[in-house]
């Protein structure tokens, strides 16, 4: 279990006399999870397993939303969402895009490389 919870660890900053700090890989995805739910057009997250929608926000359901691959200092995102009906589907992803590489950088320092983006559905709202 300890070998699990180091690899999801990933070192942010380092503090005098070698501390150092560290988020986990559920801190990426609530990040992202959250910062999705806000962009205009965005109907839900998908199951990136099932691509069945994920309607209740939690960090159960922003780990099953995103895969994260890891560099140094730099993660490479893959994100499953539902549109709503009637957005462009292109213009959305593009919002989805910034948003995620402006809060992952803002709020943990990291570079986004690429964001893959798929849309599992087109959904009412």
């Amino acid at each position: 279990m300890e070998n699990e919870l180091a690899k999801s660890m990933h070192k942010v900053d380092e503090i005098p006399d070698e501390a150092a700090v560290y988020v986990t890989d559920n801190v990426f995805n609530t990040i992202i999870g959250l910062a999705i739910s806000e962009v205009d057009g965005v109907h839900s997250l998908a199951d990136y397993a099932t691509e069945e929608a994920l309607t209740k926000q939690s960090q159960r359901t922003f780990n099953r939303c995103s895969k994260l691959d890891f560099g140094e200092n730099e993660v490479d995102v893959s994100l499953w969402l539902n549109i709503a009906y009637g957005s462009n589907v292109p213009e959305v992803a593009n919002n989805v895009q910034n948003k995620v590489i402006s809060v992952i950088s803002d709020m943990i320092g990291y570079t986004v490389g690429q964001i893959n983006i798929t849309v599992a559905d087109v959904v009412m709202p």
